[in-house]
């Protein structure tokens, strides 16, 4: 068993509670810490369900999500504030926006780039994930 801090970096605001997600070995995928790290996340907001519903929409709502609101006419988080976030859902969605370049993760100092990659978790080194935004102009 092996226990590794993920802390999770917004630009500019509130962010995501760091979490301690345990693991059954060090040896990983990037897909499995994500599941892990998000599972934990959701669980670590549970007393507070609209705020974690808000820190989860803005950590992982990606360019594709923004440009189909944006057709509409306006671009909004969804309004989910009721509704308890879904763990499974939840997950998958983190996966797409990892996939689309929504967030980086960075495990052991090192930028990891697939979801399928294996990784080693070492003691005392956190993982972080951390939510990239678009600069003005390009």
């Amino acid at each position: 068993m092996v226990q590794v801090e993920v802390r999770s970096r917004i630009p500019g605001g509130d962010r995501l509670p760091d979490v301690l997600v345990e693991l059954a070995q060090e040896r990983t995928t990037v897909r499995e810490l994500i599941r892990a790290a998000v599972a934990e996340q959701v669980r670590a907001w549970q007393a507070d369900r609209s705020r974690c519903r808000a820190l989860l929409d803005r950590q992982y709502l990606t360019d594709d999500d923004i440009r189909a609101q944006a057709a509409t006419g306006v671009v909004r988080l969804p309004d989910r504030q009721l509704t308890e976030p879904d763990v499974d859902a939840e997950v998958a969605r983190a996966w797409r926006a990892f996939e689309r370049g929504a967030f980086a993760l960075f495990v052991g100092g090192r930028q990891v780039d697939l979801l399928d990659e294996e990784i080693v978790l070492r003691l005392g080194e956190p993982v972080v994930f951390v939510r990239l935004t678009a600069l003005v102009g390009g």
